[in-house]
């Protein structure tokens, strides 16, 4: 019996780790096993660390994209088939990643076809992202956001995501841009945190049998210099405070970020995602920031404990470098009031040029 494999892709901050959460939840519920298997250029991936405390079978590939470790991705996919013995996987690329049909999809197919039944490739679509895309035209064709718009052209569904923070009529209109510039694309409306249209969607792809229906023309020089202008650090902390006093960690989580924010409005960079996780026994929150001056998001119950674990990950426009030395200057402010951190892991870097195992050229039937 083959194994449902669902690929949501899109671009940094657009929701897909929250949509991985909730498509969990809903299979789960129909007493289905499921599977995630998450992606990103370094270790220390918070989407990770918020999948796998629910107590869900997460494989993680680290150190390069699923394209370029298709190897990597196809043992993880196999051992939650075979040993796990999930009933459907979900697998979320990395964010900054796109000819995912090409490389991903059509290989699948080619090699895998008597183990997987591979669902459409769904990409999902920040609708604040891609009004700023679009009113930017000279982004269309280099950096992020050609990268996007390739993400967009090669999806075999867009899945329009945070529809909670819209009004209907932003809604129409959004999907009519959509229909407008991807005319032969299937669309959904959702959202993934409260769960709107989720159900919808899912149900949507299962009935499809068609995954991998087109591929973009990627130019890999473009699409390798707009990799290479995101920085990306990933690192994990021990914080706690020398008075040994509790730290309201919800109250120190939006105070960090809001640091954040202010340093990168001021530097005026550009943010992919901003994410955080902090763990302390049976308590959580995570917090992510999905734009320079978009909204802190929490979610979790609050609590307070003498320390905590702090996992963080930044996307950004810098060097990563830049990065560091932030986070750096934002903790020695910390440590002035008594804050200690602790560094578990830190990885900072540039993604390199990609290098798929496979890459074909055209549509495997």
């Amino acid at each position: 019996m083959k194994t449902k494999l669902i690929f949501v892709g899109g671009f940094l901050g657009a929701g897909k780790t929250t949509l991985l959460g909730a498509i969990s939840k809903i299979l789960q519920s129909r007493g289905q096993k499921v599977g995630l298997i998450t992606n990103d250029q370094a270790e220390g991936l918070v989407d990770t660390c918020i999948l796998s405390a629910n107590g869900t079978d997460v494989q993680e590939i680290a150190g390069s994209c699923f394209c370029c470790d298709f190897d990597g991705l196809m043992e993880a996919a196999l051992y939650l088939r075979d040993i796990a013995g999930c009933d459907t996987i979900v697998a979320e690329p990395v964010g900054s990643c796109t000819d995912l049909s090409a490389t991903l999809m059509q290989p699948l197919k080619f090699y895998y076809q008597q183990h997987f039944r591979l669902l459409p490739l769904s990409v999902v679509v920040d609708p604040f992202r891609f009004r700023e895309t679009l009113e930017d035209k000279r982004n269309t064709t280099q950096g992020s956001g050609y990268i996007y718009l390739k993400q967009l052209e090669e999806a075999d569904c867009l899945v329009i995501n945070k529809i909670d923070l819209l009004t209907t009529s932003e809604t129409s209109a959004l999907e009519q841009l959509l229909h407008d510039k991807f005319p032969d694309h299937t669309t959904h409306q959702i959202s993934a945190l409260n769960g709107e249209g989720v159900q919808e969607w899912l149900a949507a792809m299962e009935e499809d049998q068609q995954g991998g229906t087109r591929i973009a023309a990627v130019d890999y020089d473009t699409y390798a210099k707009g990799e290479a202008l995101m920085g990306w650090y990933n690192a994990t902390f021990a914080v706690s405070h020398l008075e040994n006093c509790l730290i309201p960690w919800a109250e120190f989580n939006l105070k960090f970020l809001a640091l954040l924010q202010a340093v990168f409005q001021y530097e005026k960079t550009a943010i992919g995602h901003v994410k955080t996780f902090l763990k302390s026994g049976p308590s959580q929150l995570k917090a992510n920031l999905a734009g320079t001056h978009r909204k802190i998001a929490l979610e979790g119950s609050p609590f307070s404990s003498p320390s905590a674990r702090l996992a963080l990950n930044i996307r950004a426009e810098t060097t990563p470098n830049t990065l560091k030395d932030i986070v750096a200057e934002i903790m020695e402010a910390y440590a002035e009031q008594n804050f200690a951190f602790e560094i578990l892991a830190m990885r900072h870097l540039s993604p390199g040029r990609p290098m798929p195992t496979h890459h074909f050229g055209e549509i495997v039937t």
